[in-house]
This record gives structure tokens, sequence and C-alpha cells, in this order.
């Protein structure tokens, strides 16, 4: 079942309040769009597209550190279980900025050109994209994946772009059987013997190996460790927002990037941010997640953090067109911009 949170105010000890189901987030649709405050502080909003996670810890240090507030906003985080979701917020009118990924972003501009959206910083320069699975089964390098079973979530990317992966490492991609499953039951089905993988994020691997049976080794196919050079998850909002707001949203992104900054040099820091808000985050697991996170992002851009390569975006693009096979009317340059990151 789809979760989406309500409040992210901290609270000493219960679970965040969510509500759930797919008519729960129609309804939330279905309400008036978010309009900004006139206020000392502007509000804005933020989403992020899972379950609070170490990994999605910098607009929390962000937050506590008072980078926003220094740019003159309050920005509330919530979370929700999945691209689809973030993406529904944001074209409603419900959310101001989604953590999405771009590869889903492009495909939904070409099924559904309007509201237009922009891409305004990487988030993930390595595409956290991973294949993990038990060691001892078999399965040491992707070409072991030819006849295997895969469990993923409905509308996921994971099959059109393992093509790259087979590419990079010799491979039919066409061997490799599928089995759909919720985004919260997946690792549970490969756990049970149910599938030979599962399909999610680099950043969760910590919390899926302290799920594993004692003496059991998780092993993991990270697509961008193996020859997959396309981007992850980005900052994105609505292309009228940039162009009417462009210091709001200038603001916010630069505020956000100080976060991660933060986040990378300090992993422990990030972890107390986001612990703060959501108590049922085993702590220790948001350290390493927040250096998984670190670790797809430092070092990696020669332009700078958060800075968008124009190639590594046109292989994005292409990414799209070609193997998910999805025409897209305008041009990779109309779905990102550098900009937003200058003063």
């Amino acid at each position: 079942m789809s979760r989406i949170s309500k409040t992210d105010r901290p609270r000493p000890s219960r679970r965040s309040v969510v509500i759930s189901g797919a008519g729960a987030a129609a309804a939330l649709i279905a309400r008036p769009g978010l309009a900004l405050s006139q206020g000392k502080r502007k509000n804005v909003t933020l989403t992020i597209n899972f379950i609070p996670r170490g990994d999605f810890a910098f607009p929390y240090l962000a937050r506590e550190r008072g980078y926003y507030a220094e740019h003159g906003l309050e920005v509330t985080i919530k979370h929700v279980l999945g691209n689809a979701f973030a993406f529904q917020m944001l074209s409603g009118n419900e959310t101001h900025f989604v953590h999405a990924d771009l590869v889903q972003m492009l495909q939904l501009q070409g099924k559904t050109p309007e509201p237009w959206l922009r891409s305004l910083a990487i988030d993930t320069d390595k595409i956290p994209l991973s294949l993990f699975f038990i060691k001892g089964n078999g399965i040491s390098k992707p070409k072991d994946l030819e006849d295997r079973t895969i469990v993923d979530s409905p509308g996921s990317t994971t099959a059109p772009l393992l093509k790259l992966l087979a590419q990079a490492n010799h491979f039919d991609e066409k061997k490799v059987k599928w089995k759909s499953a919720a985004a919260n039951a997946k690792v549970a089905i490969m756990l049970q013997g149910q599938a030979d993988a599962v399909s999610i994020y680099y950043p969760a691997f910590p919390s899926t190996a302290a799920k594993l049976p004692a003496g059991k080794e998780l092993g993991v196919f990270n697509f961008g460790d193996y020859g997959v050079d396309i981007y992850g998850d980005g900052l994105i909002t609505q292309e009228r927002l940039w162009r009417e707001q462009p210091s709001l949203v200038r603001a916010f992104v630069q505020a956000t990037v100080k976060g991660a900054k933060d986040s990378y040099a300090d992993p422990a820091a990030a972890a107390d941010a986001i612990t703060k808000y959501h108590p049922e985050i085993n702590r220790a697991l948001a350290v390493k997640e927040m250096e998984i996170q670190r670790d797809a992002n430092v070092g990696r851009n020669k332009l700078g953090l958060g800075y968008h390569d124009p190639a590594k975006m046109e292989a994005t693009y292409h990414a799209v067109t070609d193997l998910i096979g999805q025409p897209i009317g305008r041009p990779v340059s109309d779905f990102y911009t550098n900009d937003a990151l200058k003063s």
C-alpha cells in the first residue's frame, strides 16, 4: 500500500503519521494548488520519492542549520512511496519541488508534456539503480542473471534500462525473467526465495543486508558501477515556477546543495537531523546510507556538485527515447538548467 507522509514535525517516540492508499493520494492532488506565502518567510514544500532514509537527510540538515531560513524560506519535507506519486504531486501543484528520478521525469514528459518540468540540480550523479542478490546462490557476475528472476515494482524503468547493463557486461537481458510486486514487498519476496534478485536503489543496501539471516551475505550490481553512465535523481520543479520565481528557486536549490555538502562532510550530523523528525530510522544505518549517497556524488562531476553535465543528460535522454521507446517532443536542453546553482 502506498504511503504519503502528512507531516515532518519532530515527535519524540511515535512513528510518522501517514495517509495510506491511492485514494488518499488522489484526494491530496484534488486540493487547490499550493500558494507561496507572502510573509517574512515563504513556505515551500519538497517531496521526496521514497520513505525517510539516511540518504535523504541533506534537506533536513539544511533546515536544521538554518540555510533555508537565511534565504527567507520555510521548507516542509514530505515523503511518498515512489516516483509516480512524487510527480503526481508536482504536476497537481501539491508541492513546489520533488526529489525524483530523471529517467522517469523524461518518460513522463514524453507522455504528458504539461506541466513542463525541469531539473534544477543533480542529486545522484551515479545512477543508484541496483540489483541485490544473496551471495552463494550462483550469482557472482551480471551474466549470471541470465535465466534468473528479478522482482521489481510496477512502472519501474529497470527492465528497459537492463539493456544498458547487459551491453556493458555482455549478457542477454532477454533471458532474464521478471516478477512484479509492490515497492515495499520486493525485498521480502527475494528473501523468501521467490526471486533471485531485487531491483532497488543502492542506498538501501545497509538496511537490506541487515534483514538477511545469519551467515548470509548480500551482493549488489549497481548499474553505475557496472558501466551505465546516466543520471539518477534530481531536484525538479515546474518550469512555470522557475520562470516566475527564479530567485526563490535559486534560494531553495543553493540552500539544499549546501546541506548536501555538509551531509557528505559529516554523515553523522545528517543522520541526527533526519532522525529528529523520523525517530523510527535506525541511526547507524542512516549514517551508512548517507555515506553511500556521498560516494555517488563527491568528486564525480568536474562542473561541481549538483551541476548537470550536458553529455550525460543527453545519454539519459536517449535512454528514454531509444531504450524505453518513449518519444519526447522537446530537446533535452528544455529539461534541465545549471543556472539555479549560480548566484
